[in-house]
Parts: C-alpha cells; sequence; structure tokens
C-alpha cells in the first residue's frame, strides 16, 4: 500500500515538473495589453412606479458600466465630473445621437473611446401568483465611438429580468444584470479597435494655453510637422483668447512626445506639459525674457 501511495506521488510529481515550464514561460511571454481611456454617458429610465406611467432614473446603467470597465483594466473617467463641468445641451446632443459631440466631449477628458446609450426598465405582466412581487424586465443599449474621428466602432445590447416587490429597486437590479452583460460584450470590440488603432497611428489631441500670439501657435505646429518623428499630420481645432486647440496623427507614445516639447528650443517661450494621458496632453506657453521665466 505504501509503495502504490508513493508510486502515485512521484507520477504527479513528475507531472507538475513537466508541465511547470511551460506554463511559466507561456505567463513570461504574455505581455499586458494596455486598456484604453473610457468616459460612459447613459439616459436611464425605470419606467411604471407605483403602477402609474411615471418614471425616475436610478443612474444604475451608468454606475455598473463604470464599475464593469474598471474591474477589467479600463482607465474611466468620472462621469459626474464630467456632467458638472460640460454645457447640458452638449450632454443632450450626445445622447441624441450626435457622436460628435460625445467624441468631443470624450478627447476634452482625455478619453479614447466613448459609450453612450440608454436604458429603461419595465413591468413586465401581472402580479406573481396573487402575490406583491413583480417582474421587471430592463434593456441597455450603447455604441461605442472613437474620439479620434467620432465614428461608431461597435454597438450593442443586453436584457436581463428582475422578480422585486419595489418597481424602482427592481427595475435597477434588472438594468444591473444587463448592463453587466453588456460591458462583457463591449469589452471584445474595444480591445479589438484600440489594437487596430494603435498599430495605424491615431488622432491626439493637444491642448495649449499661454499663447500670446499666433505666432507662437505657428512656431509650434511648424516644429510638430517639420522635426517631431511620428507625426503624420497636424490640424488646427480652434484657436480663442491665447488658447489653442491641435489634433494630431501620431504613431509614437504621448510621454514620449511631451518630454521632446520640453526639450524643444523657441524664441521667446518654452513649452511645460501640465498633464497627460495616453492621447492628451495639456500644455502651458511659458514667456522667457532675459531675466528668466514668466508666467
Amino acid at each position: 500500500m505504501k509503495t502504490s501511495i508513493l508510486n502515485i506521488i512521484g507520477s504527479t510529481a513528475v507531472i507538475v515538473l513537466l508541465l511547470t515550464p511551460c506554463t511559466m514561460s507561456q505567463t513570461a511571454g504574455q505581455s499586458p495589453v494596455e486598456k484604453p481611456r473610457v468616459w460612459v454617458l447613459m439616459e436611464e429610465k425605470a419606467m411604471g412606479v407605483f403602477g402609474t406611467t411615471d418614471f425616475v432614473n436610478p443612474g444604475q446603467a451608468e454606475i455598473t458600466l463604470m464599475e464593469e470597465f474598471k474591474r477589467m483594466g479600463y482607465k474611466v473617467v468620472d462621469s459626474a465630473t464630467v456632467r458638472r463641468n460640460i454645457d447640458q445641451a452638449k450632454g443632450l446632443r450626445a445622447l441624441e445621437g450626435d457622436d460628435a459631440s460625445a467624441a468631443a466631449i470624450g478627447l476634452q477628458y482625455g478619453a479614447e473611446f466613448a459609450i453612450v446609450g440608454t436604458s429603461h426598465s419595465k413591468p413586465a405582466g401581472g402580479k406573481i401568483f396573487e402575490t406583491q412581487m413583480q417582474t421587471l424586465h430592463a434593456t441597455v443599449s450603447a455604441r461605442i465611438i472613437r474620439n479620434s474621428d467620432a465614428r461608431v466602432v461597435a454597438v450593442g445590447s443586453a436584457s436581463a429580468a428582475q422578480a422585486h416587490l419595489d418597481e424602482v429597486r427592481g427595475g435597477a437590479l434588472a438594468i444591473e444584470k444587463a448592463a453587466k452583460e453588456l460591458a462583457e460584450n463591449l469589452d471584445r470590440r474595444l480591445t479589438i479597435d484600440s489594437s487596430e488603432e494603435k498599430e495605424a497611428g491615431r488622432e491626439m489631441v493637444i491642448n495649449l494655453s499661454g499663447l500670446k500670439s499666433y505666432r507662437h501657435l505657428d512656431f509650434v505646429i511648424t516644429r510638430l510637422e517639420t522635426r517631431i518623428e511620428g507625426v503624420e499630420s497636424v490640424k488646427l481645432q480652434d484657436f480663442t483668447s491665447g488658447t489653442a486647440g491641435l489634433l494630431l496623427r501620431y504613431s509614437g507614445d504621448l510621454k514620449t512626445l511631451a518630454g521632446q516639447l520640453t526639450r524643444e528650443k523657441f524664441v521667446g517661450f518654452r513649452l511645460e506639459p501640465t498633464h497627460v494621458t495616453s492621447n492628451r496632453i495639456d500644455i502651458k506657453v511659458v514667456i522667457q525674457t532675459s531675466k528668466g521665466d514668466t508666467e
């Protein structure tokens, strides 16, 4: 009996020794995929409140999608901050299908993709077995917008049901279930599209502030077009009161670009990056005098 046990232990040890190097080499050879930054905007309605045609907005879909994307390793822009700072009309246009507005908001906060959509829940029939319990049915739909070109790269939807005494709470739970399923579906599409975009080179944003004249802006644009490797094109989005927005098609890493711009020598001013994300650089133009820098 002892011999047979030892034989089994020995065989198991051999199997472990044979499998472990292979498993370790596969793990070592895998490089973690960097997830893009996203922002989420959802319009939500829980209908049939207290047996009427009224509805409330629990905000469950937006919260759940943000939590799920964070769990999957995405960098997620705080939607509450965005809502506080964007123009209400622009937010409504984004929800109503204006992809350019959604993309512009996303770029403003350094997001590479916007996830915009709707969710709703409603009672799906009468009471269950003569009790106060009822079934709530929810559907969550969203589209993924690539912010660099305001293009819709994927759409998706998911549905779920939940039994509950309370219409609002039951509806929120049903929406939560559907939103989790939708997040998994959108994750696959986001992974594919962000990988393709990185291979092809993507559009990024440079926000400049502190410009004293258009001449300074022209110097920066010319330097980007002629001296920075990897820059394919530079487009001026706007120039107002010393601030400017540039749309840059660039195949490199923005952190590297920020360092290069810091080291570039301009006549009468220098560039000081103040905020860098995976697709946006905020830069302050610092005017230089013979006595030193002035803000």
